[in-house]
C-alpha cells in the first residue's frame, strides 16, 4: 500500500494515494482462514521467469502486461487504481488471464484463495471494461505449476455491468477507508509538527547527530553515524526522524535492531516525551513469541480459523485509535479472537513506525516483501549497526548437513520422496569428497531443486500446528540451501567441513547483497556506539562510496575514565601461563578498589579457565554469565548485577557486554582480558583473503577490526553518564601496539603499566582515595 504523497495538508485538500490491483482485491476481498502449513511462494525472479514463459507459448493475438488504471476520489483524498493484466485477448470475445505461479497443486489451494483470485481478475477485468466499454468478458485463472509446468486453468463469464458494480463497491469501502486514515495523518502530521526535544538540553554531540540524521533523510541521503554509547542515540535519531515523517518527506519509518534490546530502547525513548504523539508503532517480533499463548497441541489454530472473516471489523477499530502502541496488538488480536503475528503483518501499511530485527529487512528468507514493496518511502534506521556485517554474512550464507538428509530420510515416509532423498544423499556425499571451491555440480544443484519442490507439496498438506519441530527445522535448512544454490556469487566460497559433516555456501562479503537493498529505501541511516574504523563499516554495507559519515567525540569528560594496559601475554598458546599474572592484576584492582566489575574474555573457555583461577581468591565476590539463552538463568545473572559488589564474568561481543543498561547500578570498571581477536576459521581465512585482494586489508577486515569493535562496545558499559567515573583495564600487550591503539577511541589516552604494583597508587590517583 502507498501511504499519503507530498508534504503537509490540510482537510480541505486532497492527498493522493496509488494502490495496485491486488492490494485492493486483498483488502476488500479476503475471506476465511489464515493458510495454514507451509505456503511457500515463489521468488520474484522466478514469478516473473514462469509468467514470461506461459506468455510466450501464447497465440500472436495475446497480448501480455496491458496496463490499465482508473482515477477515484474520496471526501479528503484521490487515488489511482493501477497494475497489469497479464494476458489480454480481445479477438473473438474478449478474454482476461491471471497468471499465478506456485510450487503446490492449484486444487489443493484453499477456496477463499481461488475467491481472491478470481476477485483480482475481475477488478483488471471490471478497469478494462471502463477503457473499451466491454459486455461481456470471460475470465480465466491460470495456475502454473513451477516444478513440472503443469497448467491448471478455471474459467468463468462476467457481463461488463456486474463487473463495474463489483468495482464500484470495492472502490467505495476503500475510499472511505483512505478517508478514515487521511484524518488520522492530519492529527499525526500535526502532533509531530508540535512535538519537541524532550530534554531541556541536547548532550554534546546528541544535536549533531540530530541534525545530520535529518538532512540526510530529506536529501535521501545514505548515513553512518559513530555515535559513543551514553550520548542518547535513540532518542537522537528517533526525534530527527519523527520530525520528517510528519513534514512527509517519508511514509513510514523502520527502525531495526539486532537484539531485542533495541526494542526496549525505543519503547523508553518514546515514553520520554511529555506529551507523547499520536503515532502508530508496531513492534514486529517472531511468531513463537508474539503467539507464545497459542495451543500448538490442537490440530487447528482458532485465531487462525475464519480470521480474515473477522479482521474488518478489528481493522475499523485500530483506524479509529488516536495512536497505537505495542500492548494494543495483543488486545486487539484478543478481543476479535485473531492471530496476533497474522495481524501484526495486516496492519503494517498503516503504521508509522516499525521496530523489528534486522532479518525482516535483509534476510532472504525472512524479508517481508509485500510491506517493502514500496521502500522508496520508507526511511530505514539501522540502530547498534556495528552487528550488520557479520550478520548479514549469516543471511547471505546456507550450508546442508549431513544429519539433515539422514533425519529426513528417516522421517519422510512417502516412498517417492525418500527415494529422491536417498539419490540426493549420496549427490551430497559425491560432491562433499570432490569439494570444489567454487561451484556446485549442476547434477547436484538440479537434483536439490527436483527434491525440493515435491517436499513442498507434501509440507503444504501437513498440519503445521503438529508437525514436528527438528523436522521442520532440517526442511527449511533444505530450502534455504536450494534457494542459495541457485545463484553463488564472486563473494561466495565453498567450505566443507567433517565435525559437523557439511557443505556451506559461504558469503565473505555482504555489501554486494546489502547494497541494493539499501538502494531501494527513501534513506538509510546506519549508527551505533562503536562504528571505528569508519571506513570498513560503509565498505561492509555498500561497494560504491557515496555514504554520509559522521564520528562524535564521546560526551562525557575524558578524565572520568582511567584507561591502563596491563602488558600480558594473552595469545592463545601462552593463556595457560599468563592466568596467574592476569589474576595477579585483577586482585591488585579488587583490593585497592572493590566495586563492581564487568571482566569480559572472548570465550566460554576461556571464561571457565579464568573464573577457575580466581576462585582461588575466595574475596572476590565472582558471578559467571550462564552458558545458555535459558530466560530463567539469565534472569538470575542480572538479578546478581544488582548487588553492591561483585566481578561478572562475561563474554566480549554478548547480550551481557553489549545489551545490558545498568541504570543506577553503576560499575566501578570493564576489564577486557586480550584484544578479543575472532579464532581462526576456514570463513574468517576466506574473509581475509576476500578483502586482501579486493581491499589489501584482509587481517584487519577479518580479525583487526571485529576485535576492537568487540572491545569498544564493551568499555562502552562503564561510562553512562555525566556522574559516572571508573577504571578501564585492557589486559594484552598488543594494546600497546600502534595497530592497535591507533584504532582505540582517541579519549580513552591509555597509560602501559609495567606491572600489577602500580595499581594502588594510579587508582589511588584517579579515585581521589588512599590506599
Amino acid at each position: 500500500m502507498l501511504g499519503a504523497l507530498g508534504t503537509h495538508m490540510s482537510l480541505d485538500q486532497s492527498r493522493a494515494f496509488r494502490i495496485s490491483v491486488t492490494e485492493l482485491a486483498h483488502f476488500c476481498c479476503r475471506q476465511g482462514d489464515v493458510v495454514l502449513g507451509n505456503d511457500r511462494s515463489p521468488t520474484l525472479q522466478q514469478g516473473q521467469e514462469g509468467h514470461q514463459r506461459l506468455q510466450s507459448q501464447r497465440p500472436e493475438a495475446y497480448q501480455r502486461e496491458v496496463a490499465v488504471k482508473a482515477h477515484f476520489s474520496g471526501q479528503f483524498c484521490h487515488w489511482t487504481l493501477a497494475g497489469r493484466i497479464d494476458g489480454l485477448m480481445l479477438d473473438g470475445g474478449p478474454l482476461v488471464e491471471e497468471i499465478k505461479t506456485t510450487y503446490c497443486s492449484a486444487q489443493d489451494l484453499p477456496a477463499a484463495q481461488h475467491r481472491l483470485h478470481l476477485a483480482q481478475a475481475k477488478l483488471y477485468s471490471a478497469l478494462l471494461c471502463q477503457q473499451h466499454d466491454l459486455d461481456v468478458i470471460l475470465v480465466r485463472i491460470t495456475y502454473l505449476k513451477l516444478d513440472d509446468d503443469s497448467e491448471y486453468q478455471r474459467e468463468s463469464r462476467h457481463t461488463g455491468a456486474e463487473l463495474l458494480d463489483f468495482l464500484q463497491g470495492c472502490v467505495v469501502e476503500y475510499s472511505r477507508w483512505l478517508d478514515q486514515y487521511c484524518c488520522y495523518l492530519e492529527r499525526r502530521d500535526a502532533s509531530l509538527a508540535a512535538l519537541e526535544f524532550p530534554f531541556q538540553q541536547y548532550r554534546a554531540g546528541q544535536r549533531a547527530l540530530s541534525v545530520a540524521l535529518y538532512r540526510d533523510m530529506r536529501d535521501q541521503q545514505r548515513g553512518l553515524y559513530h555515535a559513543p554509547t551514553g550520548l542518547g542515540k535513540t532518542m537522537a535519531t528517533l526525534f530527527p526522524a519523527l520530525k520528517q515523517l510528519g513534514e512527509g518527506h517519508v511514509k513510514q519509518l523502520w527502525y531495526l535492531t539486532a537484539k531485542n534490546s533495541g526494542h526496549r530502547s525505543v519503547q523508553q525513548a518514546l515514553a520520554q516525551f511529555p506529551q507523547r504523539p499520536d503515532l502508530r508503532v508496531l513492534f514486529l517480533q517472531a511468531k513463537d513469541k508474539v503467539c507464545a499463548g497459542c495451543d500448538r497441541t490442537q490440530l487447528n489454530c482458532s485465531p487462525q480459523t475464519g480470521y480474515y472473516d473477522r479482521l474488518p471489523v478489528a481493522r475499523e477499530q485500530f483506524q479509529a485509535s488516536p495512536s497505537w502502541q505495542e500492548s494494543d496488538l495483543q488486545a486487539l488480536a484478543a478481543e476479535h479472537r485473531l492471530c496476533p503475528h497474522q495481524l501484526a503483518r495486516d496492519l503494517l501499511p498503516w503504521v508509522d513506525l516499525v521496530v523489528a530485527d534486522y532479518n525482516y529487512v535483509f534476510d532472504p528468507q525472512a524479508r517481508l516483501h509485500d510491506a517493502l514493496a514500496d521502500s522508496k518511502h520508507i526511511g530505514l534506521l539501522v540502530d547498534e549497526a556495528h552487528n550488520l556485517p557479520d550478520r548479514a554474512r549469516a543471511m547471505f550464507s546456507a550450508e546442508l548437513h549431513r544429519k539433515s538428509l539422514i533425519h529426513l530420510q528417516q522421517q519422510v515416509t512417502e516412498p517417492a520422496l525418500q527415494k529422491r532423498i536417498r539419490a540426493l544423499r549420496r549427490h551430497y556425499e559425491a560432491t562433499h569428497k570432490n569439494a570444489a571451491p567454487r561451484a556446485l555440480p549442476p547434477a547436484f544443484t538440479q537434483l536439490l531443486q527436483a527434491t525440493v519442490e515435491p517436499l513442498n507439496d507434501w509440507f503444504s498438506q501437513q498440519n503445521w500446528l503438529l508437525f514436528p519441530e527438528e523436522l521442520f527445522e532440517h526442511l527449511m535448512a533444505l530450502w534455504r540451501f536450494a534457494q542459495r544454490a541457485q545463484s553463488i556469487a564472486d563473494e561466495d566460497v565453498l567450505l566443507y567441513s567433517d565435525q559437523p559433516h557439511r557443505i556451506q555456501i559461504f558469503c565473505t562479503d555482504p555489501a554486494p547483497n546489502l547494497q541494493p537493498l539499501t538502494d531501494s529505501f527513501h534513506s538509510c541511516h546506519f549508527f551505533s556506539g562503536s562504528l571505528l574504523p569508519m571506513d570498513y563499516f560503509q565498505r561492509c554495507i555498500q561497494q560504491l562510496p557515496g555514504m554520509s559519515q559522521l564520528a562524535l567525540a564521546n560526551p562525557f569528560p575524558p578524565e572520568h575514565q582511567c584507561t591502563l594496559v596491563a602488558p600480558v601475554n594473552t595469545r592463545f598458546q601462552q593463556r595457560n601461563q599468563s592466568m596467574a599474572e592476569i589474576a595477579g592484576y585483577i586482585g591488585q584492582l579488587w583490593q585497592t578498589r572493590p566495586g563492581r566489575y564487568l571482566m569480559a574474555v572472548p570465550s566460554y573457555e576461556y571464561l571457565a579457565a579464568l573464573m577457575q583461577q580466581l576462585s582461588g581468591q575466595p574475596q572476590l565476590p565472582l558471578i559467571c554469565q550462564p552458558n545458555s539463552n535459558e530466560p530463567v538463568a539469565r534472569a538470575e545473572f542480572l538479578q546478581h548485577l544488582l548487588s553492591p559488589r561483585y566481578l561478572a564474568g562475561v563474554i566480549a561481543g554478548g547480550v551481557f557486554a553489549e545489551g545490558i543498561d545498568l541504570q543506577d547500578n553503576k560499575l566501578d570498571g570493564v576489564i577486557i582480558v586480550s584484544t578479543c581477536l575472532p579464532p581462526p576459521s576456514p570463513e574468517r581465512e576466506h574473509i581475509k583473503q576476500h578483502f586482501e585482494h579486493s581491499d589489501g586489508r584482509g587481517f584487519d577486515f577479518a580479525y583487526r577490526y571485529p576485535a576492537i569493535n568487540r572491545v569498544i562496545q564493551t568499555a562502552g558499559r562503564l561510562i553512562r553518564s555525566e556522574q559516572d567515573t571508573g577504571v578501564l583495564l585492557l589486559m594484552d600487550d598488543r594494546f600497546s601496539q600502534a595497530a592497535y591503539r591507533a584504532l582505540l577511541p582517541p579519549h580513552w589516552r591509555p597509560r602501559l603499566l609495567k606491572n600489577s604494583a602500580e595499581l594502588p597508587s594510579v587508582l589511588s590517583a584517579f579515585f581521589g582515595t588512599d590506599v
